[in-house]
């Protein structure tokens, strides 16, 4: 089933039965739900009711822009400002009209309004309703224009009759639809949309304060690296049997994400919670033994509070989510979100805002980590690296805005600025007569995976003149697997442009031969932990057989993270070509990085 763009409609639930809130089914049901989802099956958009319940809130999600389309509307009615109104179903009876509309907030895209109006426009509404209206019509020339009331009453009256026909026999359908919608297909849970839904009628104003938000954030992107989707998905499947096992029936869970799962809790006292949750990870945690997994598989855990004043439970599980990362970046089991805690959300909040306004004012910065050759310790190349150089914060290291980059789906813009400014620096040193020195830049999954990768690429470096092969792109396992064919051909493009390839983190997985036979690349480069371990017997025994490898498929090899003589000379003995770390340089802005090299350059002649 292709992906289809998710579409967020807010219903009137007391208009039945043209549309109206079915308690029995929970859902949104009549004429207009199925005009919607007959809309959905025919276009590449899935409409779906937002929060449905029995209360009305039209109004409030206009004002926040939360949903895309505002249903239900009866000519005559006001409806809120800034929306787009557009006909979808009329009744005509004695004359007149009665016409339902829904509007378009400012947040529906442009594509949504012309195809829905189209399907719209294509519907036979007649067929609905027309015969139901002259039999009503009939019967009020029989009893006279004084009975105009009772007519429409009457009509209104014939139309349930039929409508409650109509919906009987989709019923089903509707349901079975639904709970499709809200199934995680790989553990079996619901999803955010399922929880939301359970949440509306779990709680209401008086009750959700008895209740916290419980998220167990999963890296799924590096458990999905460091074996594959089969094993990453067998793990989040144990996961949700654990954590289901000791869910109560007052209570919910459900795979809100990707990344992990979240469980409406019922609230008991500080060391209830902390009981219950140490308890789970020590059952998680004993998956690597249980299945015989040579790898750790970790969570880390966000508690949000629900307070009085929340209203938008999007931004409660977002609150969460984040508590649970900071938890995982300081290495704690669990972190509630606390105020000071929230204000660090806040803070990255706002960091997230600024990016946009960053990458128009170039506020991100090249940096250059050099590479050595491992005989002479002579400057051969550099990693491209960036630093944000915020206008209120200062330098702002990769750490903190890479992950919300990928948040905001803005990591591939990024890249390709960052390529830019490499192009632009290598081009300046070409002009000096520095002509033989590379750089190497790291690219992230989805940018690399992605079908228009090598046209982005081709389009930024074609304006220069610099010799290609002193690019080098560095492609991480997890990349790799992400997509073979598509990772191949972008390959195999960029080297016969002239670029060179990396594989990056070689040797972090367990994929990595497989990875250097299956793709045509130029060079390894060995995951630093291979790099701190390798002056014990069984690390140093593993990147000696590394590098005799990839020697023998005619590959450079570069060692990252060296940082102590020992390791140097380790590496030298085994042959390696190429050591960077800070033994020999840390990170230096591209003007500092120009100066160091003209001043190498400079040596040698």
């Amino acid at each position: 089933m292709e992906d289809k763009i998710i579409i967020y409609v807010a219903g009137n639930p007391d208009a039945f039965p043209l549309e109206y809130y079915d308690k029995e089914i929970g859902a949104f049901d009549g004429v207009i739900p199925h005009l919607l989802e007959d809309f959905s099956e025919k276009s590449g958009y899935q409409l779906t009711y937002y929060q449905p319940g029995e209360e009305d809130h039209r109004e409030s999600f206009a004002e926040n822009n939360q949903v895309d389309i505002l249903s239900g509307y009866v000519n005559g009615e006001a409806v809120p400002e800034n929306t787009e109104k557009t006909q979808i179903l009329q009744i005509s009876a004695n004359g007149e009209n009665i016409t339902y509309y829904l509007c378009f907030t400012e947040a529906a895209p442009d594509s949504l309004k012309a195809d829905l109006k189209d399907f719209l426009a294509s519907v036979q509404q007649q067929e609905i309703s027309g015969i139901l209206v002259e039999t009503a019509v009939l019967h009020q020339s029989a009893k006279g224009n004084h009975l105009t009331v009772f007519a429409l009453g009457f009509i209104i009256i014939i139309l349930v009759c039929a409508m409650i026909l109509i919906v009987r026999r989709y019923k089903n359908k509707l349901f079975r639809f639904r709970e499709y919608l809200e199934t995680d297909e790989a553990t079996g849970l619901g999803n955010q949309d399922y929880f939301i839904r359970k949440f509306d009628q779990l709680t209401n104003n008086k009750t959700k304060t008895l209740y916290q938000i419980v998220y167990f954030y999963v890296d799924y992107d590096h458990l999905y690296r460091i074996c594959n989707r089969e094993q990453a998905d067998e793990f989040m499947r144990y996961c949700a049997e654990k954590i289901k096992e000791r869910t109560q029936g007052n209570e919910v869970l459900a795979r809100v994400a990707d990344n992990g799962f979240s469980v409406l809790k019922f609230a008991g006292t500080a060391q209830d919670l902390h009981q219950w949750i140490i308890t789970l990870f020590r059952e998680i945690h004993a998956y690597s033994v249980k299945q015989g997994r040579p790898y750790d598989m970790s969570i880390s855990v966000g508690v949000y509070p629900i307070k009085e004043n929340d209203r938008n439970l999007r931004e409660m599980l977002y609150n969460a989510l984040e508590c649970a990362q900071i938890a995982r970046r300081g290495e704690n089991l669990y972190l509630t979100c606390t105020d000071s805690l929230m204000r660090t959300v806040m803070e990255e909040r706002y960091l997230q805002e600024s990016m946009d306004k960053a990458f128009v004012n170039k506020e991100f910065q090249l940096y250059l980590q050099f590479y050595v050759e491992a005989g002479s310790f002579r400057v051969v190349g550099g990693e491209a690296l960036s630093r944000w150089n915020h206008p209120q914060k200062g330098i702002i290291m990769p750490s903190v805005f890479v992950p919300l980059m990928e948040k905001e789906k803005m990591i591939s813009r990024l890249d390709y600025y960052c390529l830019e400014r490499v192009c632009e620096f290598l081009e300046h040193l070409w002009k000096k007569q520095i002509d033989s020195f590379f750089i190497s830049c790291n690219f992230s999954r989805d940018t690399f995976s992605s079908a228009d990768f090598v046209d982005q690429c081709k389009r930024i470096m074609a304006p220069f003149d610099f010799p290609k092969e002193l690019l080098i792109f560095e492609i991480t396992e997890s990349a790799a697997a992400k997509s073979v064919a598509q990772v191949q051909e972008n390959i195999l493009a960029l080297r016969s442009y002239g670029v060179r390839i990396a594989l990056d983190d070689f040797g972090e997985g367990f994929s990595s031969f497989y990875d250097i036979q299956q793709y045509p690349i130029d060079g390894v480069k060995l995951d630093k932990g291979l790099v701190d371990d390798i002056l014990s017997p069984s690390g140093s025994a593993i990147v000696r057989a590394m590098i005799q490898v990839g020697h023998e498929l005619g590959m450079t090899i570069l060692a990252e993270g060296v940082e102590t003589e020992e390791q140097v000379y380790a590496l030298q003995k085994m042959n390696c070509d190429v050591i960077q770390g800070f033994h020999f340089y840390v990170p230096l802005p591209y003007w500092d990085a120009e100066k160091r090299l003209l001043e190498e350059y400079q040596k040698r002649t």
